[in-house]
């Protein structure tokens, strides 16, 4: 049975939620600096945004992604930026089978990892199979241990006057179903296209995250926001792992 792009209905309209962040790129630059990364392999590239950023630092950087929709959306903003950019087709489960060469740093961002059908000890094994010795892996997700303690049912993540995207969440004990609706709307003519998108993520908290980074021998630095404060059980709003090999 073939694969289905999950990712398809989505691609084209992705990057619409994405603002620029001068905290969080600050961070991947002290964090780059700190362990001397020069190759970079974003492993769930989505629609390439992050590879574009990293690459506008002066890195080498090498995208991978298993959906073609969002593939295709990354070459052609590669094509545009006329980057100098390696995109390859591949999961991070095992990423051996799409590189030869390895990474001072691999980056696996916004709850890829956490999508339910992701093995975690699998997928980071295989991350490590392609990191040079005292290499990192960065982890990130907006599930924390005080944002689970009251989890929201909804977020509005855009409306303006032609776009508007609304995220719903239910829970099944350590399942959150993601519901993403998209609406683009002309109102000089009264007209909408509707589209709807729905992702499973495994909630993972920072016991989860410690269980598992010792199971494959990680040591990790662990961060609530991107402005590099550490994480706090009680008040962080982001979880950001830093894993060294």
């Amino acid at each position: 049975m073939p694969i289905t792009d999950k990712y398809a209905e989505i691609a084209e309209r992705y990057d619409r939620m994405l603002q620029a962040d001068p905290d969080r790129e600050a961070f991947f630059r002290r964090t780059f600096a700190r362990f001397q990364v020069r190759n970079i392999s974003d492993c769930a590239c989505g629609t390439g945004n992050d590879l574009l950023l990293f690459h506008s630092m002066g890195y080498n950087v090498t995208g991978s992604d298993l959906s073609d929709s969002m593939l295709s959306a990354t070459q052609r903003a590669i094509d545009r930026h006329k980057a100098d950019i390696v995109l390859r087709k591949g999961e991070f489960q095992n990423l051996r089978a799409i590189h030869c060469e390895t990474f001072d740093a691999v980056v696996c961002l916004s709850n890829s990892i956490n999508e339910t059908e992701v093995d975690p000890i699998m997928a980071l094994e295989s991350m490590k199979q392609v990191l040079r010795p005292g290499g990192i892996i960065i982890l990130d997700q907006g599930q924390t241990d005080l944002s689970m303690q009251d989890p929201p049912a909804y977020v509005p993540i855009v409306n303006d006057l032609h776009f508007s995207r609304l995220f719903t969440m239910t829970y099944d004990q350590d399942v959150m179903t993601v519901n993403v609706f998209d609406f683009v709307h002309d109102d000089r003519e009264s007209k909408y296209e509707f589209n709807h998108s729905e992702f499973r993520i495994r909630i993972r908290l920072y016991a989860d995250w410690k269980a598992i980074l010792t199971k494959v021998s990680l040591k990790a630095d662990f961060y609530g926001n991107w402005d590099g404060e550490k994480y706090d059980l009680e008040s962080s709003k982001r979880l950001i792992i830093v894993a060294m090999k």
